[in-house]
């Protein structure tokens, strides 16, 4: 059994049908306001049927998922989740949810369900984390992220640290969303500055190789699909959709709004201090040495992603 701690997130929407669609036994851990769960994953069961779902105030309905409903901020549900599970990938970020705290999610919960795991005696822990994740690291999130890295290492279970440029789907998502609702595409600073994107996609394949293949274990990985500026994103959008133009927040903006939203947005707070980091060019690494060694991994680009929206 692999237990998959954000299965209901942009990674775990490709991760869990392509489990599924290999014979693996995959159990997800959302908790209850998480979106629903996705038709590919519960379609790809015996006979189409859907997610078993098991966990608090949940019920049984069959299938070869399970659905976990279950909160990291409580042991309990930790030590339920990893219950006769092999293996274990989080892929859970609190980062990109207006209400959630990436310290309780992205580092306080990944230490208790790291912790669970160990004393559950899971093999393996696949830990999703991200380039330029560091104790010193400028902005928060990934100080949480270098937190849990830590407590993988320090955990005594086999291991793999899988570090991700930022998702392309999920950028996608949030750029779109500005250019459907006002017709302008929001674009924090320059736009200028090179970004390595991975593509969910990708980071899926990689996580499923991980799984699998020793050669990955007690490894850093990092994984980039295609390194592009925000303004190349945005125009590809704008293409796509045949209207729109840029709204952009200039990076003394962002570092005003990254203190002074502290007080009544954190999640604000949080991304202008995110685009300040991302205007410098910090986010952009080279992904050669891991294409060279796993060249059957996918490398799906911009433009793939973006024809495939609907």
């Amino acid at each position: 059994m692999i237990l998959v701690v954000g299965g209901t997130g942009n990674l775990g929407r490709e991760l869990v049908p392509a489990l599924v669609r290999r014979g693996d036994q995959v159990r997800v851990m959302a908790r209850g306001a998480s979106r629903p769960f996705t038709a590919a994953a519960a379609d790809s069961g015996p006979h189409g049927a859907g997610p078993r779902e098991t966990g608090p105030d949940s019920t049984s309905t069959g299938g070869a998922v399970e659905l976990f409903r279950g909160d990291l901020a409580s042991e309990a549900d930790c030590r339920r989740a990893v219950e006769g599970c092999d293996q274990v990938v989080f892929a859970a970020s609190g980062f990109g949810i207006p209400k959630a705290d990436p310290r309780a999610v992205d580092r306080d919960g990944a230490v208790r369900l790291v912790r669970a795991a160990a004393e559950a005696g899971v093999e393996h822990v696949v830990m999703m984390s991200m380039h330029g994740a560091a104790a010193d690291a400028p902005i928060e999130y990934l100080r949480c992220k270098a937190a849990a890295e830590e407590a993988v290492r320090g955990s005594g279970m086999s291991w793999t640290i899988v570090r991700l440029g930022a998702i392309l789907e999920q950028r996608l998502a949030i750029m779109g969303a500005g250019l459907e609702a006002k017709g302008r595409v929001p674009v924090f600073g320059s736009g200028a500055s090179p970004v390595t994107f991975t593509s969910a996609r990708d980071a899926a394949a990689v996580v499923v190789r991980a799984l699998n293949d020793p050669v990955l274990r007690n490894r850093v990985i990092e994984w980039g699909s295609e390194t592009l500026t925000a303004n190349e994103v945005a125009d590809a959008l704008i293409a796509k959709a045949g209207r729109g133009s840029v709204r952009r927040i200039p990076t003394p903006a962002l570092r005003i709004m990254s203190v002074a939203a502290k007080p009544f947005s954190a999640f604000l707070a949080r991304v202008a201090g995110a685009g300040v980091w991302e205007d410098s060019g910090d986010e952009s690494f080279d992904p050669a040495a891991a294409r060279a060694e796993f060249p059957d991994i996918p490398i799906t680009r911009l433009r793939e992603v973006v024809a495939s929206q609907s």
